[in-house]
């Protein structure tokens, strides 16, 4: 929190007051030509540089322009004291980067056909002005083929970054995780990284800002210059001889077929995963398989109540749990050892939600309520979901003709896989440390 500051500048012909008190900076603006005044506030989080030239003090910030929207908006005004302005220019530009680093330079991936082409419009248009304003600096890589970003990220000299960024969907975001932590130095490796939403699927940033502002452009690219790193868990996959690492989901069954079957229909956005779902209904799929678990909990009420007292933990409790030691060492093995799985709690049946869900003979239509409910969670508290808390687990289809598995959204081969839990492995780039309620 700063103390009250205040300058006097010159608005056209009229001297008015810049004050910034408690991270807040606020000023009277000429609205109209009638000459009426709109007060103007702006959050220190918001502000993106103050800086002088020519007699004159310019602010860049991200201003509200409706209730959910952010717009970028230049104040320019002349200046009555320069010695008195460049001490607030100071003060307020050290309240608005007190958690962060100035001027980041940023490794930037931008898949050119994500988000149906056009996710180099979106950069270009409207996430970097916004990165000019705040004086961030970046080199940009246009991907061009499938595990580019993957194949860059994992010989890249991170030295010379503070972030790596996504500007596409989650497939891009996959790839680079897979590419850090593929690296001989992946442990050693702490570069954040940042997401623009631009692709079809942007269930990242959704999980960092929210359902109101983790599609908006401007939210996600002011989290990227003012926003802290946080360790996430990933998954560490194995298929037959192949690793993979999965940062957000790992499907099967129904979940799978809705997303990957209907990858061709992206255009359709989320009606093309209701779509694939309702066939996948109407034609009876198998999803037969055997299922093997490494349970930490089972009781759904202290896995949330654990799950709140972290949540709602200090910061520096947080930080205490993300400082463990890492490793990317597979504890129990890969999908080849048989050992491992002995003592595991296994479930034999028809895995029409993976991993929400064994199906006992629910109904279509309880299904599609099953489904429905994901939005707000509350599937969890359907009696026909058995929810569990894993460290690791091992699923092998039994219908072995067809079908399929997804990755953080992407195919997979259709075969036998097992997956563990490594904790705190990933940096990801958060408003304050957490997820987004």
């Amino acid at each position: 929190m700063t103390e009250f500051l205040q300058l006097q500048v010159k608005n056209e012909d009229k001297t008015i007051n810049l004050s910034f008190n408690n991270d807040i900076l606020s000023f009277e603006k000429k609205k109209n030509f009638k000459g009426t005044n709109k007060p103007i506030s702006i959050p220190a989080r918001n502000i993106l540089s103050v800086t002088l030239n020519d007699s004159r003090i310019i602010i860049n910030a991200l201003v509200p322009k409706d209730k959910l929207k952010l717009k970028l908006k230049t104040y320019s005004f002349e200046l009555n004291d320069e010695s008195a302005a460049q001490t607030w220019k100071d003060t307020v530009n050290l309240a608005a980067y007190k958690d962060t680093k100035k001027a980041k330079h940023l490794k930037v991936f931008i898949n050119p056909i994500g988000g149906s082409g056009k996710a180099n419009k979106i950069f270009n248009k409207i996430a970097k002005p916004i990165f000019d304003a705040a004086n961030c600096t970046y080199d940009i890589t246009l991907t061009e083929h499938s595990n580019h970003a993957k194949e860059i990220a994992n010989k890249l000299d991170l030295k010379p970054y503070d972030a790596i960024v996504s500007a596409s969907g989650d497939g891009i975001i996959h790839e680079i995780v897979n590419g850090l932590l593929s690296r001989p130095d992946a442990l050693e490796t702490d570069i954040p990284i940042g997401v623009i939403p631009a692709g079809t699927g942007n269930a990242l940033s959704i999980c960092l800002l929210g359902n109101d502002y983790g599609n908006s452009v401007p939210h996600a690219t002011l989290n990227i210059i003012k926003g802290v790193p946080m360790k996430i868990d990933v998954c560490s996959i194995t298929q037959d001889e192949e690793r993979y690492f999965a940062f957000m989901s790992l499907n099967y069954g129904i979940m799978a077929d809705g997303d990957i079957s209907t990858d061709h229909l992206r255009w359709m956005k989320d009606s093309r995963f209701v779509l694939g779902t309702i066939q996948a209904l109407l034609e009876n799929r198998n999803y037969d398989c055997e299922l093997a678990m490494k349970v930490v909990e089972d009781n759904i009420e202290r896995i949330r109540q654990e799950y709140n007292n972290v949540y709602n933990s200090s910061p520096s409790s947080i930080t205490d749990i993300q400082d463990k030691p890492r490793t990317l060492v597979n504890k129990y093995g890969t999908v080849n050892d048989s050992n491992p799985i002995k003592e595991w709690t296994k479930l034999d049946g028809d895995g029409y939600f993976f991993f929400a869900v064994k199906r006992d003979k629910i109904s279509k239509t309880k299904v599609i309520n099953i489904l429905q409910a994901f939005n707000d969670a509350s599937h969890i508290n359907m009696k026909e979901v058995n929810y569990y808390k894993v460290e690791a687990f091992r699923l092998t289809p039994k219908n072995k003709e067809n079908g399929y598995i997804s990755i953080d959204g992407e195919k997979a081969p259709f075969k036998p896989f097992q997956v563990e839990v490594l904790p705190k492995i990933i940096n990801i780039i958060s408003v304050n440390g957490k997820y987004s309620t």
